[in-house]
């Protein structure tokens, strides 16, 4: 499916039947008798002059692109589908399991995804066609996520502590086609480390605590939010040691990369951690399609917003999903359904 670019006659059978469930259920139920929120409203009463129906022509289940189990995107992207599908009528969502942001982004501008989680800079050089992607993808911010952290791993026996130290050494760089492999590759070349001066091997996040615990790889990039399950197992199995970033080091980052900001890990964060450690900080962001409909996208920020400890449940890191920081990914434009909430948030009411 290609928003915009129209519809297979499957997908015209749909449109129509959706449709007409969709008048058939606002003649009969009243809002109470569905137990729905006024987001769900939003999509669900064509009687509504918030809502047009033709803006209901999208799939009765759609995916949301995350990234693999050992990662934060994965029961994240979950949480947002299981409160989606709850509460909004017609909505049925499922979080899928993927490379990470790359893959993402580059699904749902395909219509292979209806919804990716990707990080800042990810987002940003798909949005104006740089780095990794030849053309502008068409994508839209729906909001911004939760700040992921840069964990530079390695165990306290190996003797590096600094990034410099990388140097011929044999480092993850993160799983192919993830957000933590661009972000890795961008701290190194930032910091004059080219990748010919080290043995790159690009694994996801179990794979690379693995490695580390088996001795077959030196360090290793794993970018998501504080608490990452594949990291907090390592340190408990390992002695654990988090590669600081200098505070010269960070403002060359910083100024290179405006997605980056300075970030720290609070002492104890994992086993065996007893200083605070200097980190980079880049925010993740959910992206749709520029031609995804105005109206749902609309319910789905209203909704997972209004539901937010919910999903504080499912993954802590949502604490920071709220409309105070749906803008924190910046330089790309939100999507038009979400721009109405920042413009007018009783739009959710």
């Amino acid at each position: 499916m290609r928003w915009g670019h129209g519809l297979p006659r499957c997908w015209l059978v749909l449109v129509l039947s959706t449709l007409a469930l969709a008048c058939g259920q606002a003649a009969q139920d009243s809002p109470t008798s569905r137990g729905q929120g006024q987001a769900s409203d939003l999509i669900s009463d064509p009687a509504s002059n918030k809502s047009k129906a033709a803006e209901i022509a999208v799939p009765s289940t759609f995916a949301i692109a995350t990234g693999g189990t050992g990662g934060l995107y994965y029961p994240y992207g979950g949480g947002m589908a299981s409160i989606w599908s709850e509460h909004l009528p017609q909505v049925n969502a499922r979080a899928e399991v993927t490379g990470g942001s790359v893959t993402n982004v580059i699904q749902v501008a395909r219509g292979e995804s209806e919804l990716g989680i990707a990080m800042a800079d990810v987002i940003n050089a798909a949005w104006r066609g740089k780095g990794r992607f030849p053309d502008p993808l068409p994508i839209r911010v729906l909001f911004a996520a939760y700040p992921n952290i840069v964990h530079v791993l390695t165990l306290r026996e190996s003797g590096l502590d600094s990034i410099t130290d990388l140097m011929g050494k044999r480092v993850s760089l993160g799983a192919a086609g993830s957000g933590t492999a661009v972000a890795a590759q961008n701290v190194l070349s930032g910091l004059g480390v080219d990748l010919d001066q080290l043995s790159p091997v690009f694994l996801n996040f179990s794979e690379t605590t693995s490695a580390l615990k088996d001795g077959t790889i030196d360090a290793g990039f794993v970018v998501g939010g504080l608490g990452l399950a594949a990291v907090t197992e390592l340190a408990v199995t390992r002695n654990l040691q988090l590669i600081a970033i200098t505070d010269a080091q960070m403002q060359v980052l910083v100024d290179t990369f405006p997605t980056y900001s300075a970030y720290e890990i609070p002492a104890n964060t994992y086993n065996g951690q007893q200083d605070t450690v200097a980190a980079l900080g880049i925010w993740s962001g959910v992206v749709v399609h520029e031609q995804f409909p105005v109206q749902l996208a609309t319910a789905l920020v209203c909704s997972l917003f209004e539901r937010n400890e919910a999903l504080r449940q499912i993954a802590a890191v949502a604490v920071d999903t709220n409309l105070a920081n749906i803008e924190r990914v910046r330089g790309v434009p939100l999507h038009p359904g979400a721009q109405r909430v920042v413009d007018d948030a009783s739009v959710c009411e």
